[in-house]
């Protein structure tokens, strides 16, 4: 029994190291490499494309990095050599703070209480 559980921590190990990702470097890859076009600022889709909606869409990181590897849709394929797996890993990181992100208190945005 032990044998065993051991046996599946090593083989899990890899996976949970894979995508620990930094969420601000990823916010400066998504702005830089315009993801933001297609997707919006803040993931929720429909930019000037009409991409997909990131944020809240329960992807899983292994979801976000084979759709950058390898899209189903028009969106350019982001392959190791454009897109390192660090840098694809800081993208995951930022896409999925994007679901933790609560919207912010419409009481607070000056635009919608002019004084």
């Amino acid at each position: 029994m032990t044998r065993t559980l051991i046996c599946l921590l090593l083989i899990a190990t890899p996976a949970l190291a894979q995508n620990a990702g930094d969420a601000a470097r990823g916010k400066e890859l998504f702005l830089r490499d315009a993801c933001y076009t297609c997707h919006g600022t803040t993931g929720a889709g429909g930019g000037a494309l009409g991409g997909p909606r990131l944020a809240h869409a329960g992807l899983t990181p292994n979801a976000i990095i084979n759709e950058l590897r390898h899209p189903r849709a028009a969106m350019p394929a982001y392959s190791e050599k454009i897109l390192s797996d660090s840098e694809a890993d800081d993208l995951v990181a930022f896409i999925q703070s994007l679901s933790r992100e609560s919207a912010p208190d419409a009481k607070k945005i000056p635009l919608l209480n002019p004084p």
